[in-house]
């Protein structure tokens, strides 16, 4: 019992420590670290850029954001932003380097854009939707970033944001984890 005991404590620490690494609803683009969060009908978009390296050295404000492959939804408010952003305003267009002047794909994406807001190391955007189904599987972000003046820097930013789990799904794992030890230990004590 005391083996069996010892195996699943370890199985769970191990699976704990994997846990505690892992970079689940993050995306760190050139020392730029983007953290999005699911709450009820709230996504928060949060943007670290203290450690900001290559295209975003020179970067200074970012002008235009965009979420998209989001599920559907019918409406979405900027619920609070940094400094100018909270008057950007909404668009179901796909950003470009021309900010959201791009397709349309309404009720699947947003794209808020408006004057430009300092770059800084902790920007906070939150989203409230309503209607539909939004979901978070896959959230592709995309970013406009500038320099000094009207100076674009780099390219745009384009990449997918890892899935956000939801604590329910570590505790079922967790779970899972350590009813498959015990049946294993079960296993090799029977004759």
């Amino acid at each position: 019992m005391k083996t069996l005991l010892a195996k699943a404590t370890a199985i769970l620490a191990l699976t704990a420590g994997v846990i505690a690494s892992s970079q689940a609803g993050t995306l760190t683009y050139q020392g730029v670290t983007f953290t999005s969060t699911w709450s009820g009908n709230l996504l928060t978009l949060e943007i670290d850029a203290a450690k900001r390296s290559g295209d975003w050295l020179d970067a200074t404000s970012i002008g235009a954001l965009q979420l998209k492959d989001l599920g559907s939804f019918s409406d979405v408010t900027l619920v609070a932003a940094p400094g100018a952003a909270t008057e950007w305003t909404l668009s179901s267009n796909e950003l470009n380097a021309n900010g959201c002047s791009g397709g349309a794909h309404a009720g699947r994406s947003l794209c808020f854009s408006g004057e430009r807001v300092l770059l800084s190391d902790d920007m906070v955007f939150q989203f409230s939707f309503s209607g539909g189904a939004p979901a978070l599987d896959a959230p592709h972000l995309k970013v406009n970033f500038f320099g000094d003046g009207e100076r674009k820097v780099g390219s745009l930013l384009s990449q997918a944001i890892a899935p956000v789990p939801e604590p329910q799904t570590y505790a079922m794992m967790l779970g899972g984890l350590g009813l498959m030890g015990f049946m294993a230990a079960r296993r090799r004590k029977q004759p």
